[in-house]
């Protein structure tokens, strides 16, 4: 009966420890199921989380990735310029030979043809430049003012001015005449007014 006792009270301290074991492994995994798992956030460069405010600073991911973009279109830019700079005597080019009229004939009937086509000036004009270089040169694509030293038909002062129209300038007429026609439409709009200078005060 002592024994029985014994062998009895022995299994009910066995069960009493396997229960007490089951008691703390439960409670321990249900304290480790109620611990809220640790954020993990996955963020691509350039894509911002949904809701995130985000703050470009130089040094941040996104302040690099801007950097670099703002980098890449300045040199895009850049090189753009660079082609158009290139390329633009070469369409200069292109378009002088096509649209260059050509003029012959004495120096009046160069000045009519270009006065006419270039700047739309009418007879009346004409007859204002005619009175104009008849009284500064004669239109005489070599005369020179002996004290000025103004060179041409249209007297430029100094004579290698026409040479931005033409390496020609100093003895070609169509040279001359297109920068005397510019030079008037510059600086008095027209040959009238340019004449009507010339009378008041002996030069234009």
């Amino acid at each position: 009966m002592l024994s029985n006792r014994i062998s009895i009270r022995g299994m009910s301290v066995a069960a009493a420890t396997t229960a007490v074991a089951t008691l703390a492994l439960t409670v321990g995994v249900n304290a480790w199921a109620a611990e809220p798992a640790p954020a993990t956030h996955v963020t691509r460069i350039g894509q911002p989380p949904s809701g995130a405010t985000v703050h470009f600073g130089s040094r941040t991911p996104y302040g690099l990735r801007l950097r670099e973009i703002k980098a890449h279109q300045r040199h895009e830019r850049a090189l753009a310029q660079s082609l158009r700079s290139q390329r633009a005597p070469e369409r200069a080019s292109r378009s002088a030979q096509r649209s260059a009229p050509t003029y012959g004939g004495d120096p009046r009937s160069i000045a009519a043809d270009m006065a006419a086509s270039t700047y739309g000036w009418d007879s009346s004009e004409f007859s204002c430049l005619d009175s104009l270089w008849t009284h500064e040169s004669g239109w005489s694509v070599t005369a020179q003012n002996s004290s000025s030293g103004a060179y041409g038909i249209p007297q430029a002062l100094p004579g290698s001015k026409m040479g931005e129209y033409g390496s020609d300038w100093a003895n070609d007429p169509a040279t001359q005449i297109e920068w005397g026609l510019a030079y008037i439409n510059d600086s008095y709009g027209s040959p009238c007014s340019a004449w009507s200078t010339y009378e008041s005060q002996g030069w234009y």
